[in-house]
């Protein structure tokens, strides 16, 4: 990885820790992604007035939680007076941190491994993604967040998706992905440590934060092998015509002409 690629700075939004403006990367075609029109996040439980009152002056209009539902049951999103569309998307259908934890389809990993759970996410949640990529491109105009508790795992995934429909070299996607290593530091520990604890999980290892760009690239080049891509993964997961075009038109800016 080099420093060419864009290096989105954490947002310091209040009650987070991994909050970025997933725009201003450049385009295989030499535009770029816009910016101030699709952020991703770790959770937005703890934003108080302050981070209510900045996520308004962003113009948020949308929030997408990806979260299972004992997450969102034991620290819901705090966006009250936002004004905001608010969609409980749970990307891993609810298996994986379920209320009921005899659930007889619990995603329960063999070995517990981020690669392992990234490879569980692209085998169970296809249809998921489907629902989130479609979602976000529902959104024309103000902005939309998406989120999961760090802002890594599941929200990586769906950022390294929508990065590469929108025409983002490979290896500046992998480079946004890996930022988030950098930025979960010892308070976001502290806190994720707490959130867990009141979700019944009883310690925070290093997948909490974690983010070896090498774990994407495999995701990646599964996704190239078997279905062509990204795009191709998607719809083969019923991802409808237009909505990837929809999406590019959305969130992207042409090259600005040179006089």
């Amino acid at each position: 990885m080099t420093e060419e690629f864009h290096r989105a700075p954490r947002i310091e939004i209040p009650g987070t820790f991994n909050f970025r403006d997933l725009g201003g990367h450049r385009t295989r075609d030499g535009g770029a992604v816009a910016t101030g029109r699709l952020y991703r996040a770790d959770g937005l439980g703890r934003l108080g007035p302050d981070g209510v009152a900045m996520l308004k002056e962003m113009r948020i209009a949308s929030v997408v939680d990806l979260r299972e539902e004992k997450e969102v049951a034991n620290i819901p999103d705090a966006v009250d007076g936002l004004g905001a569309r608010y969609s409980h998307m749970p990307l891993l259908g609810n298996r994986y941190f379920p209320l009921d934890k005899d659930r007889p389809d619990r995603i329960v990993l063999d070995t517990p491994s981020l690669p392992a759970l990234y490879a569980a996410m692209i085998e169970t949640a296809g249809s998921r993604f489907v629902d989130v990529i479609t979602h976000i491109a529902d959104v024309e105009q103000d902005a939309a967040v998406f989120h999961c508790s760090a802002g890594k795992d599941r929200t990586g995934l769906i950022a390294a998706f929508v990065l590469s429909i929108l025409g983002v070299e490979r290896d500046a996607v992998i480079y946004d992905y890996a930022l988030t290593e950098e930025y979960l530091g010892d308070d976001f520990r502290a806190a994720l440590r707490s959130h867990f604890s009141s979700a019944g999980i009883s310690s925070v290892s290093a997948m909490a934060t974690d983010a070896k760009p090498e774990w994407l690239a495999d995701v990646l080049d599964r996704l190239d092998r078997d279905h062509g891509g990204v795009e191709g993964y998607l719809a083969d997961h019923g991802l409808r015509d237009g909505v990837a075009d929809r999406l590019r038109a959305s969130l992207t800016e042409a090259k600005t002409p040179t006089s």
